[in-house]
């Protein structure tokens, strides 16, 4: 992966978006930022396509000549914003994860984890099915350092949310101090999508609301607390 300020440099880019037909500038000048127009257009476009291509053809088969034929734009344009594949990957997932439906606070940690799996399993759908073909169409290159690096930073990204509820709860009151979030959040959201993602089933509300007061019970009683190492 990229050095953090390489990664920095990315996300400046994606957010505010650079012409990619402006003249270079002499180094001393500082580049303009756009936040919107045909560099706008052009940053989604070619991320529309990189996701749709990832759900097609998978990561190992999804080239540049294919993502500018897709977005419509000009290979050149592509490289100058995203130098690598990983690059524009790392992009688009980013992406993906920043315009998820956001859940609202209901107050309670209950309500929380049940509001956003509700929000991402039963009202984004089509976030779901991109996310379904997404899996499905790059298991063979999960074992890819780089690519694993990188999901751990969406993930990291898209849990963001719920580590907050989480310590919400905890200041609250609600779970003991020294509470690890992720020991809470990881079983539930990971039962959820292996419903979703390996057995194509689509988890009721009810079943939601289950999984949370099961995991719950265990967290009220201690069984998520940070415990020292042996």
């Amino acid at each position: 992966m990229q050095s953090l300020v390489a990664f920095v440099a990315d996300l400046t880019q994606l957010c505010y978006g650079w012409d990619a037909m402006d003249r270079a500038r002499p180094p001393s000048s500082e580049p303009r930022r756009r936040t919107g127009g045909r560099s706008a257009r052009v940053v989604n476009d070619v991320l529309d396509a990189v996701l749709d291509l990832l759900a097609r053809a998978g990561y190992a088969r999804m080239t540049f000549d294919a993502v500018a034929e897709r977005a419509g734009v000009s290979k050149t344009t592509v490289y100058r914003r995203w130098p690598t594949k990983a690059d524009l990957v790392r992009a688009a997932l980013l992406r993906l994860v920043d315009v998820f439906p956001k859940a609202r606070d209901t107050g309670t940690l209950r309500g929380d984890l049940i509001e956003v799996a509700r929000v991402r399993l039963l009202e984004d759908t089509r976030g779901r099915e991109r996310a379904i073909g997404l899996l499905r169409a790059n298991m063979g290159v999960l074992d890819d350092p780089e690519l694993r690096a990188l999901g751990r930073l969406v993930t990291e990204r898209a849990n963001q949310p719920i580590v907050a509820a989480v310590e919400r709860s905890i200041v609250r009151g609600e779970l003991p101090r020294g509470t690890d979030p992720e020991l809470v959040i990881e079983p539930i959201y990971a039962t959820l999508q292996f419903h979703v993602f390996v057995r194509s089933e689509q988890p009721s509300l009810a079943y939601i609301e289950q999984l949370v007061d099961l995991v719950l019970a265990g967290a009220r009683a201690g069984a998520a607390v940070r415990r020292a190492e042996r």
